[in-house]
């Protein structure tokens, strides 16, 4: 669906604001209810001047301090998406998307219940195409991915299952808690714990990881 459910929004948004991109991209953006709150979030909520950012008699006076661009699969969904809230948003399957974008353009990549609509081996180089073009980037997708299929949106249906052990194995280093969805994140600047357990390099792709970041 082009939402996700409530009870995941505050743990993400708690994240970006913990990481303050200055320029990230939400990745299958579906009604772009993430691109909304980060707007508000990292452009607003903490300035004093939030004013000169709004129309006022229909001028704006100062622009947005974050880049936020999207990529979202399904055209229908533009009309709904809130358009102050990106700089840009390209409508194209994130499949041919992601590849021709360039090299850490992002401090942050969001891929927030998309992953389970791709098959398991384009998930995987779907992320590894979001580590190569993001510094941090934030995965979200149901521990139970149900069977779906909507009329008229291919890009709807359930393709994949997900485990804690894939997002390791992929170098993921920090797991939000949430009893429904993994909520992984890739970010090199982490802190670890020295109690963490190393995770066995049979999960980690033949190379043992070292700590994993888990709050």
């Amino acid at each position: 669906m082009p939402y996700s459910n409530a009870q995941q929004i505050t743990p993400i948004m708690e994240e970006v604001r913990r990481i303050r991109p200055r320029r990230m991209i939400d990745v299958g953006c579906g009604l772009g209810v993430y691109g909304m709150l980060c707007r508000v979030q990292l452009d607003l909520y903490d300035d004093e001047s939030f004013d000169k950012k709004l129309f006022r008699n229909g001028e704006r006076y100062k622009r947005w301090d974050t880049v936020i661009d999207a990529i979202e699969g399904f055209e229908d969904y533009l009309e709904f998406i809130p358009r102050w809230a990106y700089d840009d948003i390209l409508i194209e399957d994130v499949r041919t998307a992601l590849p021709k974008l360039p090299d850490a353009k992002y401090d942050i990549a969001l891929a927030l219940a998309i992953i389970e609509h791709l098959s398991k081996q384009d998930g995987i180089e779907f992320v590894r195409q979001l580590q190569r073009i993001s510094r941090s980037v934030i995965v979200s997708v149901p521990k139970n991915v149900m069977p779906q299929e909507v009329a008229g949106n291919d890009f709807e249906t359930h393709r994949s299952q997900w485990s804690q052990e894939d997002f390791l194995a992929l170098g993921f280093n920090k797991f939000i808690p949430h009893s429904g969805v993994w909520i992984a994140v890739h970010d090199p600047d982490c802190g670890v714990h020295e109690d963490l357990p190393v995770v066995p390099a049979e999960i980690a792709g033949g190379q043992p990881v070292a700590k994993v970041c888990v709050t």
